[in-house]
Formats: structure tokens, C-alpha cells, sequence
């Protein structure tokens, strides 16, 4: 009975769905996005939006890989 019984199909896995990700860290970050800079200064507050812009999705992806992270045994 067990010789036959190793013949049949393959036990069905079931994986459980990933957590769901909130739609607010889906969202993009902005940078700058006004004008091309021509002065020093705007160009000192454009890198300082693209940096903050950055930072902001730097701190999303890895709340993303927070969530998504697997658990438990492999």
C-alpha cells in the first residue's frame, strides 16, 4: 500500500498571499521640479529638493521591504 501510494500526483502548495503594501507608499516622491536653475542659490534649493525627494523614496523602499519580508521557515 505504500509503494503505491508514493505513484500518485504531487501534494498541491499552497502559498499564502504577500501583506498587502498601503497606497501611500506606492506614491512617488517629488524632487525639484520647478524650472532649470540659473543661480547659485536656486541651484543650492534644487539639489536640497532632490536630495529630500531621494530620502523620501530610500525611507519608502525599505519600509516596502519591511513589509514584505518573509517570515517564518522557508
Amino acid at each position: 500500500m505504500l509503494l503505491l501510494s508514493g505513484c500518485g500526483r504531487d501534494p498541491v502548495v499552497i502559498t499564502p498571499p504577500p501583506p498587502p503594501v498601503p497606497p501611500d507608499l506606492l506614491q512617488p516622491c517629488s524632487g525639484y521640479t520647478g524650472p532649470k536653475p540659473s543661480t547659485e542659490g536656486q541651484w543650492i534649493d534644487a539639489a536640497g529638493a532632490e536630495m529630500r525627494g531621494r530620502h523620501c523614496a530610500n525611507d519608502r523602499l525599505e519600509t516596502i521591504a519591511e513589509i514584505l519580508k518573509p517570515t517564518g521557515p522557508r
